[in-house]
Parts: C-alpha cells; structure tokens; sequence
C-alpha cells in the first residue's frame, strides 16, 4: 500500500507533510497540544485535541473531538461541519480538511489527506510577480507536463492587492474548489486549484503545487443502477462501495449478468445514469467529467482502430484529435514514440493495422488511448480470445503501466489465470452486489479457498450471504455520509469545429487511399452499369418517348444504387471507435461532414464515368435546358441523385450497429424507390405523398426534363406509325422545373445528413 500521507497548510502558509503510517498505531490524536497529541499542530485556532485519525487495514477514518473551531470536510461549497457525535467518518484519498473559520480562510489551517507513493514533493512558488502563467510549456513559470494541459493553460494576475485566476481559453479547462471556472475567479487563501490531476493549493502569497502526479485515485460511493421501469424495473448494480488507489492494478470480475461491465461503465463517467458518487481525486467525476475526461481513458471490448492506416498514423490522427490545439509537431511525434514504447510495438509502427495480430491489435487500442495520457484507465475484457502466452504477456504490460506510468488501472475481465499480477480484485455477484473488493491473498483467505475459480461457484450459490459479509468484513463505526450541493457548472471550452472536421477530413482520405481495392471496386462499378445500359439501349433513345423513358429510370435507379452502396455500411463499421471518440470530445456534424465530402467527391468521379461512358456509347447529342448540349446537366442530376442516396444510406448506416443489418435495409430501401417514383406505376393519393419522399421521383422528373420527354414521339411498334402522347406534368421542359428538382434533391441530401447526425446521438447508449 502507498503511504498515507498529510499535508498541513497553516494559518502562517507553513507546509508541513506527516506520514500516518510512520507512527505504526492504530489511533493517533491530532491537536495542538504536544504532550497529549500524535499529530502536533502549532497553531492557536487548533485545539490541544482536535481529533483523532483511526487506521484500519485500507481504511482511514476521521473524528472531531468537539473542538473549538471544528472541523469540516469537503470542497467550498461542499463543506460539512463534523461534531464528536458523528463519530467516525471514513476518509480517502484527496479528502480535504479545514481547521476554522472558512470565512475567514486566513484564519484556517488546511489538511489535505492523501494516498501516496515515493517521490511526490511540494514545490513552491512564490507571486512575486504581477504574472504567473501556468501551463505545459517551459516558459511558464509554473510548469505541468500533460498532454492534456495547454501551452498557456491559466495564469494568476495580482489586480488591486488581490490575486485573481485566468483561464486562458485551455483544451482541458481550470477548477476552483472543485468548480470549473468560465470567468476571472479572486484567490481566497486555502483555496484549491485543480487542473486535470494536478492539485494547487493557494495560501497567502505562494502556490503549493506538485509537477509530476504518481496517478489518481477512485471512491465509489453507495452506486446503484435500475434498468426497465413500474413492474419490470430491475436493479442491476446494489449499493456498490469501494475505493481504488493511485497506481492500482485493479480486475472487476465475476460471473456473467453480475454487472462487471455495468459497473466499469458507471464509474469511468462516460454512462452517468445511475444513483449514487463517483469520486476522482475528490472531485465528482459526473459533475466535472467535462473537465476530467482527458485523463481517463477506455478501451472497449471490440479495437478501437482503424485497420487501414498504419500503427503510426493511426496513432498521429488521434493525437491531433486529443492533444490540445497547440501542441507542436515534435510534441506529437515524441508522444507517439514514448507510446510505442509503452506498449512494445516500435518495430511494427508502420506496419498495417489489419496485419498485427490480436494481441498486438489489443496492444494498439491501449496506444490509441495513452496517447493523452489519461490517469485513469478502463479496459473491457482485454484478454478476451487471447490465448494464454498472449494474455499473460498483456496483463504484464497492463501492471507495469500502472506501477511505470502512474496509471490507476480498471479492466473487466473472466479469466483468473494471471490475477495475481493485480492490486486488487472486486468480486461482483449476479443483482449487481459487491461481494468483496481487496488483495488477491486476502480474497482467498475471507472465502477459505486457494482457488480463485472457486469463489465464482460459491458467489452463484448466495451472493446476498457473501455480499452481507464482505459489508460487515473490517467495518468500524462509521459516521454519516458526507454532504454535498451540486456543483455550478461553468462552460467548457471546446474543441474548434472546424480544426476536428479537418483532421476527420485528412484521416477518412488516407483511410479511402489505403483500402485501394473497395474504391476500384467502388470506380469499376458505373464504368460496368453503363456498359449494361448501353447493352439494353434503344437505338431510338432520345427520340422516342416511351425507350427514353424507361432509359432515364434505369440511370436514375443506377444512381440510386451507387450511392447507397458507397455510404450504407461507412459508419456502421466503425461504431465501436465512433462511440469512444464522441465520448472524448468528437463533434457528430464534423465526422458525418468529413465523410460527406469525400463521399461526394467520389460520387462526382462515378456520375461522370456513368454519364460519359453511357452517353458516349449511345452516341446521342441533345440540346440541354440550360447549355448547348445536355450532356453537364445529365451529369450533374446523376451526382446529385448520388449525393442524395448517400445521405440516406449515412442514415440507415447510423441506425443500425452492424454491416450485416445495413445491407438488409438495402432491398427494402430500394423497392420504395423503385414503387414510388411515379415512372412504374400511376400513384393517386398516399401512394402520390409518399414519392414525393422519394429520391427516385425528383432525379427521374429532372433527367426526364432535361431530355425534353414531353415532347418526343410515342411508338408501340415497328408496323404502327409515330405517335404523339399526352404531356406529363413531371417532365416539363423548363429552367425552372429542373432547378426545383435539384433543389429538392439537394434538400433531400441536407435532411438526411441532419438525421444520421440526430441518429448518431444515441451512440453513447450502445451496449455491447
């Protein structure tokens, strides 16, 4: 176990730290007086016994002794007086205590009570200037090297005698006291400055802060979670408690349905619906998750990795993606190299993704996500299909990330093979029960086995007795739970829209290049369907209404098809990696505008490789509309038929969670284009409304103008003479009739990208 610790900020600014464990007793008083007291406090608003510290095992535990001036715990705003009567109060790491009047913050002493490892020193800076910048650069003054922390993260400005804090429009934002701040906040002294994990403490005129964090600690606090609603309401995770150190190797395990993965969800923020706390480092984790996202990171059960880029590169976007907006090239560059070398995958750094095999793919995603350096690290079944060498191998990587990288690291996992490499181990039972949370050695003895596999049988068989255990195992006197408001949120600053749809852009580029063998695919494909066409023409195509007709169906069914086929499977594929970057920070309209944009440039090459070829074929030469020759406007009606098919396949392709159920929306999608167009069958009533919805309608109504069709010949047969046919409402020759249809269709395309972006919304739902 890392060591307790206790920093004590007096009311003359005085640091001073004091190591509980040193004393080796189980009670230690703390007070002013020195004959009577363990912990010697020198300050007159310190009583001679002020309280007691009570240290169990893991456990440490607080109590007032009805002193002068009290004591009370918890963030500004969050504070609660403590009396004798409350008895005893658990304490964790982070947990802040203030002696005195927290009106008066220069007459307090300040405790900061917190779990930690060798080698963590204050540093102190004085304000003697009339600026102290704070941020990851070394021409600030004050210095924190985070990914995650920007160039000129915040600055503090002495104004009219006082000190005031400024965010300096950061990627990660600055807390006060456990609050982000969104304007310039006045220092009070004892206050707390949290930037991502690290900790800053204010106090008469100079900063106490630490510049290198050994990781962060987690409290899980009466957690309950209910799924279904009136008599199919079910609870799924039951007064869930537990605390997670800095730098601990931590496996949620358990049978299946006992709410491993639940439980990860909740207490990593990214699924807040659920009863009870999360605390990271003290602060509330679904309150402030804005501001503490970019140091937790979370591996999905599927890789979150794109096969078709290399390790590097694929690496390279996400760290322009994560890291703030200023970090420069070499930044980047190192951090991938330090990545790399994290996960021992240099010497396949530009080695195709799709080439690696499952455990160095697991391997990536873990890159994927240490690359802004998160604290905090999460992992669903990493060791799933990983044959045994594999998975040991993975878990050795896992515990000297946590012990080498200070991370605090949490995976769901079935396998126990490799489970003594861990920290710790929480044992959930089917209900959602905590039916023990500790060292492996200590599982053992509290259920008398040798074999952790056993304990999975003997949960299954009662986990209300093994639950109800584990409850009353080390349990001491216990005061009530804390107070605490709601914090008031100030606005996060976020990502640039258009620097993150820039990155998309250049990322689903290299990502179309590299899969070289679906574009040829993808451009072979018109090049076929016009060679066909061309095979079925008329060769009074043009002339004659009723072959011109059913040409001009066919091109616009055609259209149809090639759109859908480009788009219908494109976001699908990907939503396992989509669900984790929309949870970071990735903005919907940009990642479906990127996809668009490209999209719609390949959708321009295929309409002109469809028009050209099947036009230059038939070898026909028309008037158009609006240019001397028709062939531009045939062009730019197919592309925008195209477009507008491609949105609707964003649409079914966000909807659906796999490739296999796009494709079988497909058919079904393009009978209702074929019915409803208005060209196959004569449409009265909802059957008229409803080709109005249609892309079909609109593309056949504007080829159909173009080509002038109300004014062509009818002829039945070769033996019958030409005849004329009675003039279609769809097809009137006209500028503005065309330019309504396009306009339509472009509408169309517009409607349904703001869909599949409303759709993809619900993406953070999803489940495995």
């Amino acid at each position: 176990m890392n060591g307790r610790i206790l920093t004590v900020i007096d009311t003359k600014s005085r640091l001073t730290e004091i190591c509980l464990d040193t004393y080796g007793k189980e009670q230690l008083q703390a007070g002013r007086n020195r004959e009577q007291c363990d912990i010697v406090i020198p300050d007159d608003i310190v009583s001679k016994v002020h309280g007691t510290f009570l240290i169990q095992g893991e456990r440490t535990y607080y109590m007032d002794r009805d002193s002068s001036n009290g004591t009370f715990i918890g963030y500004a705003g969050q504070k609660r007086l403590l009396a004798a009567r409350d008895g005893y109060v658990e304490i964790f790491d982070k947990t802040v205590l203030r002696i005195g009047n927290i009106h008066a913050p220069d007459r307090m002493v300040l405790l900061l009570f917190h779990i930690m490892p060798e080698g963590e020193v204050w540093k102190q800076k004085n304000l003697n200037e009339d600026v102290i910048r704070i941020g990851r650069s070394p021409e600030n003054q004050i210095v924190l090297k985070h990914p995650g922390i920007s160039e000129n993260h915040c600055m503090i400005r002495r104004e009219n005698g006082s000190f005031v804090l400024y965010d300096n429009r950061s990627a990660s934002g600055t807390m006060l006291n456990g609050r982000n701040i969104s304007a310039p906040a006045a220092l009070k002294d004892k206050d707390l400055v949290q930037i991502l994990d690290y900790q800053l403490f204010f106090s008469g005129e100079c900063i106490y802060y630490k510049s290198s964090i050994k990781g962060i600690s987690l409290r899980v606090s009466e957690v309950n979670k209910y799924v279904g609603s009136g008599k199919k309401k079910k609870q799924i995770l039951k007064d869930v408690n537990c605390e997670i150190q800095a730098n601990e190797f931590v496996a949620i395990i358990g049978g299946s349905g006992a709410g491993k993965t639940t439980l990860m969800n909740a207490i990593s923020g990214f699924e807040p619906d659920f009863e009870g706390k999360i605390y990271c480092n003290g602060i509330d984790l679904v309150e402030q998750f804005q501001n503490l996202k970019n140091i937790i990171g979370f591996v999905p059960q599927q890789d979150i990795i794109y096969e078709n880029l290399t390790l590097r590169r694929m690496l390279y976007y996400t760290a322009k993606m994560k890291m703030p907006k200023d970090t420069k090239k070499e930044e980047i560059r190192q951090r991938i190299e330090e990545v790399l070398g994290m996960v021992d995958l240099k010497e396949h750094q530009d080695t195709y993704i799709r080439k690696l095999s499952g455990g160095q793919k697991k391997r990536a995603s873990i890159a994927v996500e240490l690359l802004a350096d998160p604290k905090l690290f999460f992992l669903d079944e990493p060791t799933s299909g990983l044959d045994p060498g594999t998975e040991k191998n993975l878990m050795q990587t896992l515990s000297s990330l946590a012990k080498e990288q200070n991370k605090t690291i949490i995976m769901v996992t079935h396998t126990t093979q490799n489970l003594h490499l861990c920290d710790k181990v929480i044992f959930m039972g089917p209900g959602g029960r905590l039916c023990f949370c500790g060292n492996v050695d200590v599982a053992k003895a509290f259920y008398e086995t040798d074999d952790l596999v056993n304990i999975y049988n003997m949960i299954a068989e009662a986990p209300w007795l093994w639950e109800k255990r584990f409850a009353e195992f080390g349990k001491v006197h216990k005061g009530t739970e804390t107070e605490t408001k709601k914090a008031e949120l100030g606005k996060v600053r976020k990502e640039p829209a258009l620097r993150q749809f820039l990155i998309l852009l250049r990322r689903y580029a290299e990502l179309m290049k590299n899969d070289k063998q679906r574009v040829a695919v993808l451009l072979l494909q018109p090049l076929l369907i016009a060679l066909l066409l061309n095979v079925v023409a008329d060769k009074n195509i043009f002339k004659i209404y009723e072959s011109t007709k059913s040409m001009l169906f066919a091109l616009s069914c055609s259209g149809i098809w090639i759109g859908l086929f480009n788009s219908i499977q494109e976001i699908c594929k990907e939503r396992v990696i989509l669900k984790r970057e929309y949870m970071a920070n990735l903005k919907l309209p940009g990642y479906i505008l990127s996809k668009s944009v490209l999209q719609a440039a390949l959708g321009f090459v295929q309409a002109s490789i469809l028009t050209f070829v099947f036009l230059g074929l038939v070898g026909k030469d028309k008037k158009g509309i609006f240019l001397d020759h028709f062939s531009p406007e045939i062009l730019f009606t197919v592309w925008l038929t195209i477009l507008a098919s491609i949105a609707m396949g964003f649409v079914i392709s966000s909807m659906v969670k796999s490739g296999d159920k796009a494709m079988a929306a497909a058919p079904f999608v393009l009978i209702v284009q074929l019915l409803f167009s208005g060209i196959l069958f004569t449409l009265k009533g909802a059957g008229e409304w409803i080709s109005y919805c249609t892309v079909s309608r609109w593309s056949v109504e504007a080829l159909g103008s173009i080509a002038k069709l109300n004014r062509l010949e009818l002829k039945l047969q070769e033996d019958f003479p030409m005849l004329e046919h009675e003039a279609e409402s769809f097809f009137k020759a006209t500028k503005l009739h065309v330019a309504q249809s396009w306009m339509v269709l472009a509408a169309m395309t517009a409607l349904f990208v703001i869909i599949s972006i409303l759709s993809l919304r619900n993406v953070s739902k999803d489940r495995r």
